[in-house]
C-alpha cells in the first residue's frame, strides 16, 4: 500500500509542476499590459518599457522616470509615446503564448525582436533567447538570456 500512496503523491506533484510550468510559460500576454519593466539585454544594457493597457503601444526609454511617468495616466502615456515617436519611430508589442514581440517602425522600415519561451516568475520575465530582424541590416538568433523586471506598483 505504501508504494501506491507514494506513486499517487509523485503523480500529483508532477501534475502540479506541469500545470505551473504551462502557466509560467504561457502568461506573458497577461503579465505585460499596463506595466513598466526594466529590461536587461543580452549585452547588459538596460532600458525601461511601459506597455499600454489599452493598445499595442509601448514606450521604451533609457529613463526610469519617463517610463514610470508614462504609466501614471493615459495622457502621460500618450505624451511620452508621442515624444518617442518623433525621435525613434513607433513602437508596438504583442504578447502571445510564450512569446513577446516588440516592433519599431522608423522611416517606413520595420525592425523586430521576438523573445521566445518567456517565463513569468512573479514580477520577472525571463527569456533564454530571442530572434531579431533589423531593417536594412541583419537578422538572427541570440542565444543569450534577457530579463525583464517589473518596477511599477504591484
Amino acid at each position: 500500500m505504501k508504494k501506491k500512496g507514494i506513486g499517487l503523491t509523485l503523480l500529483a506533484v508532477l501534475v502540479a509542476a506541469g500545470g505551473w510550468l504551462a502557466y509560467a510559460t504561457h502568461s506573458v500576454a497577461s503579465a505585460v499590459p499596463g506595466h513598466v519593466y526594466k529590461y536587461t539585454g543580452a549585452n547588459g544594457k538596460q532600458a525601461y518599457m511601459t506597455f499600454s493597457a489599452t493598445s499595442d503601444a509601448v514606450v521604451i526609454s533609457s529613463s526610469k522616470q519617463t517610463a514610470l511617468s508614462a504609466d501614471q495616466s493615459t495622457s502621460g502615456f500618450n505624451k511620452a509615446y508621442q515624444e518617442q515617436t518623433e525621435d525613434q519611430g513607433t513602437w508596438t508589442y504583442k504578447g502571445q503564448g510564450s512569446h513577446l514581440t516588440v516592433v519599431v517602425v522608423r522611416d517606413g522600415k520595420s525592425s523586430q525582436w521576438q523573445y521566445d519561451w518567456v517565463t513569468v516568475l512573479g514580477s520577472k520575465l525571463y527569456s533564454p533567447h530571442f530572434t531579431y530582424q533589423i531593417a536594412d541590416a541583419r537578422s538572427g538568433i541570440s542565444k543569450k538570456a534577457t530579463n525583464f523586471e517589473r518596477i511599477d506598483e504591484c
